[in-house]
């Protein structure tokens, strides 16, 4: 009796070879087939379902054919789903059909952050009172386990909250191309994608690095650190 990881190897082949062994038994290549166009299609709709703004920007039609052939060259690794996706944006910026797209990619890694963020630990946010009574700048603060936060060469963050229920209906025509940087955090369960600065980026990544509060302010240069620091409080990047 094979053992279940060996079974599983050998499944796998025959789901991504049609000159396996398996497939000269008529019954079971019908079947793998089938097998085959289901894991394909759920696959498919993983990826449209973890960027929905990248399917916006290109239209059911082309996205699901983008969708076919990153699904082809990266199935997926992981049973969980939710969870599929990733290098998708690397993949786009060499995607031929959307090179006059080149916003994609960094839309694509914002999602990505999104889909982190969505299913990174639980913890409660930083109590913004509570700190003040007790600040001291020798000590680093600790990012919530979800916050994420990126840079990009195009309008990442306004490209995606124009895509999302309530945005205002000429958002996209207020946007500024130029590079950009986004904070995506998930206070008390629902995830906020908030533009952010440079000073606000370094700041981030200075406690990342595991830097004291005192000196993720003076990686913020000359910027107007109480409300900076608000800025981040409430939008939960804090634990």
């Amino acid at each position: 009796m094979f053992e279940l990881a060996t079974f599983q190897e050998a499944f796998d082949a025959a789901l991504r070879d049609g000159r396996h062994r398996a497939y000269r038994n008529r019954a079971l290549a019908r079947a793998l087939n089938v097998h085959r166009n289901t894991s394909a299609k759920a696959a498919r709709d993983a990826l449209a379902d973890n960027y929905p703004v990248v399917r916006a920007l290109t239209g059911d039609d082309a996205f699901a054919a983008c969708a076919a052939v990153f699904s082809d060259i990266r199935p997926p690794q992981d049973a969980r789903l939710c969870f599929y996706g990733d290098g998708f944006d690397s993949f786009l910026s060499t995607y031929g059909p959307f090179c006059e797209l080149p916003y994609l990619a960094d839309v694509a890694r914002l999602e990505r952050l999104v889909v982190e963020a969505l299913f990174a630990a639980d913890a409660p946010p930083l109590d913004g009172a509570a700190l003040a009574a007790e600040l001291d700048l020798e000590k680093p603060l600790r990012l919530h386990p979800a916050t994420r936060f990126g840079r990009f060469d195009f309008p990442a963050a306004g490209l995606w909250l124009a895509h999302r229920g309530g945005a205002e209906p000429d958002a996209l025509d207020k946007l500024e191309w130029r590079p950009s940087a986004a904070l995506v955090t998930r206070p008390w369960g629902a995830v906020r994608v908030t533009p952010i600065d440079a000073a606000a980026w370094a700041f981030l990544a200075a406690c990342a690095a595991g830097h004291s509060l005192g000196e993720a302010a003076l990686a913020a240069a000359d910027a107007d650190i109480q409300t900076l620091f608000s800025t981040l409080i409430i939008a939960g990047a804090f634990a």
